[in-house]
């Protein structure tokens, strides 16, 4: 065992995960073709509202418009991640839930170690894992950890552990829309 590591060790960001075009393409497509939904917050089996988030969320899945796309660049940031934490051998994806904050919205500080939710796949987590749409936003920083703000790039991913010493938030988006879509891998 290695004393010496820090959680920022196990916190995996990608800059280039997909291309600026594509992340358009997606936000284009679904800005105007999902039934979005206001997304609810859940403790374990519980769910428990909309006052620890205000965003509005879209579930995609196979054979989704943009699926194969997302799919692609989540399997290369996991893979990569995995290479180099080889002690995690899940690698079941939940589908993809995309989000959309508007001006004025946040989620509040929480951890994504659940057993269900949203109707997905039950079993609890190991990794998540984010791709970033856009970043012609202001406000909306994901924070890790309590103080470790994610840069806000269009096309980059992060991917960490989803257990009680990765808590995370994003912060009141103060000016714009901002896009990304996440997943969780059993």
């Amino acid at each position: 065992m290695n004393f010496n590591q820090q959680i920022s060790d196990y916190i995996y960001y990608y800059p280039d995960a997909m291309d600026r075009d594509t992340c358009n393409k997606i936000i284009n497509h679904f800005d105007k073709e999902a039934e979005w939904k206001q997304s609810t917050f859940s403790a374990a089996t519980v769910n428990t509202g909309s006052s620890k988030v205000s965003m509005e969320e879209y579930w995609i899945g196979s054979p989704l418009p943009y699926y194969k796309d997302i799919e692609k660049t989540f399997k290369f940031c996991v893979d990569d991640y995995i290479h180099f934490h080889d002690n995690i051998k899940s690698t079941e994806y939940t589908d993809f839930r995309m989000n959309r904050y508007g001006e004025g919205g946040f989620m509040k500080s929480h951890i994504d170690n659940i057993h269900h939710s949203h109707g997905q796949k039950q079993g609890y987590p190991h990794l998540t894992s984010l791709i970033f749409l856009n970043d012609d936003y202001e406000g909306g920083d994901f924070v890790l950890c309590g103080d470790k703000s994610i840069e806000k790039m269009q096309g980059s991913a992060i991917v960490f552990p989803s257990n009680f010493m990765f808590p995370h938030e994003v912060k009141e988006v103060s000016k714009g829309k901002r896009y990304s879509i996440m997943t969780w891998i059993l």
